[in-house]
C-alpha cells in the first residue's frame, strides 16, 4: 500500500515541478518548491515504509501500515516467548 501511494505521489509531485516551469517567475519558483517538497516527502515515505517493512523495527511515520512482505500486520504486543 505504501509503495502504490509514494509512487502516487512521486508522480504528482514531478507533474507539478514540470508545470510549473512553464509558468511566470514568481508562481514558476513556488510551483517548483511544492512539487519539490511532495517528491522528496514521496521518496522519504517510501524509503520509511520499506525499511520498516524488512527490518520489522518499525518507522513512527508508516506505524499504522502492515507489511505486505510478511502477510500479517504489524503488531507491537509482545507475545510472551
Amino acid at each position: 500500500m505504501f509503495t502504490t501511494v509514494s509512487l502516487i505521489a512521486l508522480a504528482l509531485g514531478y507533474k507539478v515541478f514540470v508545470d510549473a516551469g512553464r509558468e511566470k517567475e514568481g508562481l514558476k519558483i513556488l510551483g517548483q518548491v511544492i512539487g519539490l517538497f511532495v517528491m522528496v516527502a514521496a521518496v522519504l515515505s517510501f524509503v520509511c515504509g520499506a525499511a520498516k517493512c524488512m527490518s520489522q523495527a518499525g518507522c513512527p511515520l508508516m506505524s499504522k501500515y502492515s507489511c505486505p512482505m510478511a502477510g500479517r500486520a504489524d503488531s507491537s504486543v509482545d507475545s510472551g516467548k
